[in-house]
């Protein structure tokens, strides 16, 4: 029985050696190598001259150097440095020649360079070469490219005179080794081709351009992509470039029929349209019917502009029976007094104190519980009252007197977008008109909340009379807010150096304690951002009075 058992432990034994060996990992060694740019044989005229290559390590070593070394006494000068740098001597005889650079790296493959120098010219002879592709191939889009040549003769400094056969290639600048030119889009459904063309004193050389065919879809546009239900709207087609639209078919997108143009629609609704010519689809176009009662948005006082100022958002928790809380109002509202901060921000007091104050709001529980619990706690976590917090995605416990250096630290002076709107109460609903103006292509997600002005009560440690009052007082998130995620609804995906509107309506909610005649709105706009695992962080906000609009805000 005891041999038995020994047995059965040796086999065991040899057992876990054997899947201790297979399940080992083998170390992997990436195997260096060397690419230099530019790549090919290096072409050189008979006079020589210097020479520069770029290179790389794909895989580098620690502690290893890259080496050169030329098999020809008519490469000197050789050096490895940022760059690959010798000098080819000038070629008296009437041989052309080759040379070979090589270059060495530890554990990597060499990699030989050939030098090509041409033969000495005759006097009064004249070569001209091309050293780059003869022959490119361009999308239909187009583009740039470039030639590069070698003009020998006795004179120094002259260049070869340059043109084109063809319309759609144009000629950038030409120096004394490439010619920089420019293939057009193109606007033909079939492939063309064209050519570059150098020549001097009776020697020309040419090299070939080809283009690739165009394929082409229908443009479908209109005299404007928002409209008051009730007005018409004008679509236009375009196709290569030539008006169509007498041709063209206009379908809704979602009933497939055919719409006429011009087009009335009978309500408003976020409407989407396509175009149909040559039996090819245009892509879509949205047009968004807003009712007619919806209030004007504000002129832009500047259209071309993306130079935005920003208005960050400033949340304050705070509370009535809160004999702290006075400190942080009043260091707000020095904020707002001070020129040199008040274009900067805009404030809501988010009363959650206590829930029998008259100033309490659930969506201000809420927000405390969003800021604690899921906002960055940057600087400090929220543990009391008053706390501020800053944007979406910073907080700031209570430190009155640092509020203006959170600002300064905070405040983005170049925001990539901007929020204006305009609002009106109407038949027991709210109707918001809000347009963002984006210098970059993003997701936009808007938040609306409703805030009361004017409402007294007595403020537990307060020592002047105007804290009393309580202004910008946070009633109702129209746009929903949860614990996790106060940042409201999709606003959409907008492009980048463009604006976008869209017409909002909700219900009227007025609590026992609300007076709605003091109501007034903010639109908060806000986008993924990297620094916040992609949580979505505060862009721009706007406020304005029930029947009252803010415009976008310019530095």
């Amino acid at each position: 029985m005891r041999k038995l058992f020994a047995l059965l432990s040796l086999v065991s034994l040899v057992c876990v050696a054997c899947e201790s060996d297979e399940t080992k990992t083998p170390v992997q060694t990436l195997t260096p190598e060397i690419t230099i740019t530019p790549s090919g044989i290096v072409a050189m005229p008979a006079a020589g001259g210097n020479v520069e290559l770029s290179y790389s390590i794909i895989n580098p070593v620690e502690g290893v150097e890259l080496e050169a070394t030329a098999d020809s006494d008519w490469i000197t000068d050789l050096a490895v440095d940022d760059k690959i740098t010798f000098l080819v001597e000038r070629n008296h005889s009437d041989s052309q020649r080759i040379g070979i650079v090589t270059l060495s790296y530890a554990g990597a493959e060499n990699l030989a360079i050939a030098i090509q120098q041409n033969e000495a010219l005759a006097s009064g002879d004249v070569r001209l070469s091309i050293t780059s592709e003869r022959r490119t191939i361009f999308e239909a889009t187009g583009g740039t490219g470039k030639v590069t040549y070698m003009l020998e003769c006795d004179e120094e400094g002259v260049m070869p005179e340059v043109t084109s056969d063809v319309e759609w290639i144009t000629i950038d600048s030409v120096d004394e080794s490439t010619v920089n030119y420019t293939v057009l889009r193109s606007n033909v459904e079939e492939s063309r081709s064209g050519h570059v063309i150098l020549a001097y004193s009776g020697k020309s050389v040419e090299a070939v351009i080809e283009q690739k065919a165009a394929e082409f879809i229908p443009i479908l546009s209109a005299n404007s992509t928002v409209i008051r239900c009730g007005q018409s709207i004008t679509f236009s087609v375009t196709y290569a470039d030539e008006d169509v639209t007498a041709e063209a078919k206009i379908y809704d997108y979602y009933t497939k029929e055919v719409v006429d143009n011009p087009y009335t629609p009978a309500e408003a609704a976020e409407r989407v349209f396509y175009a149909v010519y040559n039996n090819r689809n245009s892509k879509v176009l949205t047009v968004n019917v807003i009712p007619e009662y919806a209030p004007e948005l504000p002129a832009d006082a500047k259209p071309e502009s993306y130079d935005f100022n920003q208005r960050m958002l400033i949340v304050d928790h705070t509370g009535i029976g809160c004999g702290y809380c006075p400190n942080m109002k009043s260091a707000l509202k020095a904020m707002e007094e001070d020129a040199n901060y008040s274009h900067k921000i805009n404030i809501v007091y988010a009363y959650s104190f206590s829930q029998n104050e008259v100033c309490y709001s659930s969506v201000s529980k809420t927000f405390w519980s969003y800021y604690k619990d899921v906002c960055s706690t940057s600087y400090m976590p929220l543990t009391g009252y008053p706390s501020a917090t800053f944007n979406y995605c910073r907080n700031f416990a209570a430190a009155p007197n640092h509020m203006k250096s959170k600002v300064d630290e905070y405040w983005d002076e170049n925001p990539s977008a901007s929020v204006a709107l305009a609002a009106t109460i109407k038949d027991g609903k709210y109707v918001v008109n809000v347009e963002v103006k984006s210098a970059e292509a993003q997701n936009i997600h808007l938040a609306l909340w409703a805030l009361e002005d004017d409402i007294y009560a007595k403020q537990s440690g307060g020592y002047e009379e105007w804290m009393n009052t309580h202004h910008s007082v946070l009633r109702d998130c129209l746009t929903g807010a949860s614990n996790s995620d106060i940042s409201g609804i999709d606003f959409g995906y907008i492009q980048a150096n463009s604006t976008m509107s869209r017409v909002y309506q909700f219900d009227l909610f007025e609590a026992t304690a609300w007076n709605t005649d003091n109501f007034k709105l903010i639109a908060v706009i806000s986008a993924p951002n990297e620094e916040f695992d992609n949580r979505y962080e505060v862009i721009d906000t706007a406020m304005c009075v029930i029947d009252g609009s803010a415009a976008h805000d310019y530095k």
